[in-house]
Order: structure tokens, then sequence, then C-alpha cells
């Protein structure tokens, strides 16, 4: 098997095991592979190696617990939020008309069938998944050996892989980390934003319009200045600043392919890029306080300090900043040993490959499998659910979707 072809042929795998509804009633390409090929004998040893192979990249990938978050977002999320939008009183959101309440109304039908699909597909792939994972491994057994399958295991245990891993998975809960009441209170935010006037108020800014009496009371300055600090604290700012500036001078800077002279650039840009932060930090710290408070009133002060000590406020800003923090995770050394580790794994593959010329033979096989899979695994949707879903995705795809 072509080494460069294992990695592909993983995912695949693993898109089986975790890739939900979308997969087993996606139409299969028509076989190209014979029915009646003899099979390849199998490895045992290859294939228990395989098997532990596929297990581990699900497990790093975090593949079951971002496919579990989708479903609990829009089973618990979603599909309450467009019921809502469409009864009207959604914060934020007009009353629909009826030409929008049944356009909305076809989107809330196939989102609960995809609800349902995903209840029905996950006892399917919970009964099925052993064999699944055999039947991949089995594969994956037959077309690499034991010392391909090890070189993609050493790269599965490169650190810079694994906290590639983490941060898709942290970069995920920035759409599923939300509940229903979450997206209320944002919405509801939102609506009071903009029916701000902010323009308006502007004029009455300290200087602006030469009014002194336009210039706040130091009591309601102080208000102001308890929402930013409030704001810069849960907003996680300075230590998501430091871990940007920290990344980019200890690992991008002496990793990144450039030239010395382009490398010089990107270090005076990180110079740059800090006095300016400090400056402007400081200058922010310094005026905002002032600047909230002549534009607001001392009751939308009140109201945005409100929304601001929410924990739908924190949420979010934790959830960005677990994902910064996995982001700037990586060390030079990870990077610099993954790339020593890619630069390897390409190499060898060259080699083998001078004597394998199999590639599509083995693109075709995987697909037959992957389509074996689907096939069984669409089969164990109702009747009702399927013809549901695909009559409710068919209607959408003719009429289009109003958001």
């Amino acid at each position: 098997m072509r080494l460069r072809s294992i990695i592909p042929a993983l995912f695949m795998a693993c898109a089986a095991l975790a890739g939900g509804v979308a997969l087993a009633l996606e139409t299969p390409p028509p076989a190209s592979v014979p029915a009646n090929r003899e099979a390849k004998p199998v490895d045992p040893e290859a294939k228990r190696v395989a098997q532990a192979l596929i297990e581990e990249i699900l497990t790093a990938s975090h593949a079951a617990e971002i496919y579990s978050d989708l479903q609990r977002t829009l089973r618990d999320v979603y599909i309450p939020m467009m019921r809502e939008i469409i009864q009207g009183g959604y914060p934020g959101m007009p009353d629909p008309n009826p030409e929008m309440t049944a356009q909305l109304a076809k989107i809330l039908t196939t989102l609960d069938y995809m609800r349902k699909a995903g209840e029905e597909y996950d006892v399917a792939l919970a009964e099925n998944r052993g064999a699944i994972v055999s039947d991949f491994a089995a594969q994956l057994a037959r077309e690499a050996s034991r010392d391909e399958i090890a070189d993609v295991r050493a790269m599965m245990d490169l650190p810079a892989v694994r906290k590639g891993f983490d941060v898709l998975y942290a970069a995920s809960k920035l759409v599923t980390g939300y509940t229903y009441e979450d997206s209320r209170i944002v919405s509801e935010f939102s609506a009071w934003a903009k029916q701000l006037d902010a323009a308006k108020n502007l004029k009455g800014l300290p200087g602006l319009d030469g009014n002194a009496a336009s210039v706040p009371s130091a009591a309601k300055v102080r208000k102001a200045q308890a929402v930013v600090e409030d704001l810069i604290r849960i907003s996680h700012l300075e230590d998501t600043v430091a871990r940007v500036k920290r990344f980019a001078r200890d690992v991008y800077l002496p990793t990144a392919l450039v030239s010395e002279e382009e490398r010089a650039k990107l270090a005076a840009q990180i110079d740059e890029f800090e006095f300016t932060y400090n400056m402007r930090k400081a200058l922010v710290l310094a005026l905002a306080p002032s600047v909230v408070a002549s534009v607001l009133s001392d009751a939308d002060i009140d109201t945005l300090h409100r929304f601001v000590l929410t924990p739908s406020f924190a949420k979010g800003f934790d959830l960005l900043s677990n994902t910064v923090v996995a982001a700037t995770a990586f060390t030079k050394d990870d990077i610099l040993q993954a790339e020593k580790s890619f630069e390897d794994f390409d190499r060898k593959a060259k080699v083998r490959e001078r004597a394998k010329s199999d590639g599509e033979k083995v693109t075709d096989e995987w697909q037959a499998l992957i389509d074996k899979w689907r096939e069984k695994l669409a089969d164990r949707l109702s009747p009702e659910t399927r013809q549901g879903l695909e009559r409710s995705l068919n209607d959408l795809d003719k009429t289009g979707s109003p958001i």
C-alpha cells in the first residue's frame, strides 16, 4: 500500500464511526471493486495493531465527544430556538410573516428529522461499532505492513498531533458549548445594543460640543469603570494577549519556513505589536470609563453591566480563551519534532511507492468498505424517519432557506 494512503484511509474509518446521519444517507457511488475479488490474507498481528491505531485516533480526535455535542446542541438549542422564532417573541427577532413562518417551519421539520435520525443512527452505530472497527482494521492490515502501521502510530503519538486534535475540539466548543438560555441572553444583548442610539449620544462626549454640562459625573464614571474592569477580567484579555505574544516570539518566529530576512521582519512586527498594544491598552483603560459614561445613560450602564456579569458572557469568553490556550500550547520542540517526523514519513513513503502502484485500487477498496457500512447503517433508520428527512431536505433544496 502507498504509505501516504494510510492516513486518509484511517480518517475514512473514523468518519464511518463518528460521521453521523449524513454518512448513512449519502447516496453511494457505483461500486468499482468487483464483489468476487479474492480478499488478501490478513496478518492477525497487523490487524491487532491497526485496530489499536483506529481506536487511538478516535480517542485522540475527540470524535465521539464532538459528535455528541453537536447532537445535544441540535436537540437542546437550535430546535427550541427555531420553534420559538416561529411562534414569535424570540429576543432580537421580529415576528415572522406567514411566508417566513412557512419557510422556517420547513427548517424546523428538517432539524427535527435530523434529531430523530441521529438517535436511531446512534443505536445502530453502538451495536455495530466493534464490527466496523474490525472491518477497517482488517482492510488496513491487508494493504499495509506492520512497520507502515507502526510509522503512522508513531506520528499519532507526536505532541503536535495530539495538541492539534485538542485545538479542533476546543474550536468545536465555540459552536456547541452554549445552552438555550445562553442563546437567548446573547440575542437579548444584541437586540438591546441595536436600540442604543450611540451615534446620537456621541455629541455629548466631553469636549466635542463645548458644553460643560455634558461631562459625566464622577459617580457615573466610577459606575462605567466597574463595567470596563469586569469586562476585561472575564474576557481573559491579558492572559490571551500574553499567550499569543509568547507563541509568536518563542514558537512561530524560530520555526517559520521563511528566509532570515523575512524572519527579521517578523521579529520587528512582533516588537511593534507589543509596543502598540501596551500603549493602546493604557489609553483605553484611561479613557474608556469616561467615554462609556458619556455615551450611555445611567440605566444603560446598569443594563450593560448586567449583561457583562451574566454566566453566558463569561462562558463565551471562557470558550474563546480555551481555544487560544489550545492553539498556543505548541512548543518549538513540538513543531520541530513534527516536521522531522513528517519528513521521515514522506521519505519512507516515496521509497515504498517505487515498488508499488496500487493506490487507485486501494482507494476503491476503502470506498467499497465505506459503502458497505453506509448501506447497513442507513437500513437501520426507520422508514418514517428516513423518508421524512429526505422529503424535508428536498423541500428545502427546492424552496431555499430563508436565513
